[in-house]
């Protein structure tokens, strides 16, 4: 049977992000996930998950630039050193709130260049954080215009890479 988790970033929007887990849990669910947590305090929301008794599922890596950024860089060749700077952040999260998954992000880019640099930038991180488990998932580019990970064949290439 499917087991489903509230993703907190979408669910409950009228009230304040700490809260949304109590609500998750009263509506039924065991398994919470929240995009980008990162302006939210990592212990409270690790708290309250406890409190009620629901798991972090996932968060999203690298964490977005809220004044319009992106979200997602780590396969934008240009930005490999941010994107490895902001896994820091990343981790410290992790460190925290213990999420079962954490989704890497790949962003707007296109060619082997952007290629090379996810590639690169996935075994990083894999060899940063090896105990936690790491997605990938891939995005429309009528959702995400210009997303670098858009196709399923491509996913399974760059995952052989990476091995």
């Amino acid at each position: 049977m499917p087991k489903f988790a509230a993703n907190l970033t979408w669910l409950f929007k009228e009230l304040p992000m700490i809260e949304r887990v109590a609500a998750a849990a009263e509506a039924g669910f065991d398994g919470v996930e929240i995009l980008f947590p990162y302006d939210v305090n990592a212990q409270e929301l690790r708290d309250a998950c406890v409190i009620h008794g629901v798991k972090m599922v996932l968060i999203n890596a690298p964490p977005p630039n809220y004044t319009g950024g992106a979200q997602g860089w780590a396969a934008v060749p240009e930005l490999k050193d941010r994107f490895r700077r902001d896994f820091g952040r990343v981790l410290r999260y992790t460190h925290v709130l213990k999420p079962e998954i954490v989704h890497i992000m790949a962003g707007v880019a296109e060619g082997p260049e952007a290629e090379d640099c996810f590639v690169e930038n996935l075994v990083w991180a894999c060899a940063e954080a090896p105990e936690q488990k790491i997605t990938l998932e891939v995005i429309n580019r009528t959702t995400m215009p210009g997303y670098f990970l858009h196709d399923y064949d491509q996913a399974a290439a760059i995952m052989a890479r990476v091995g």
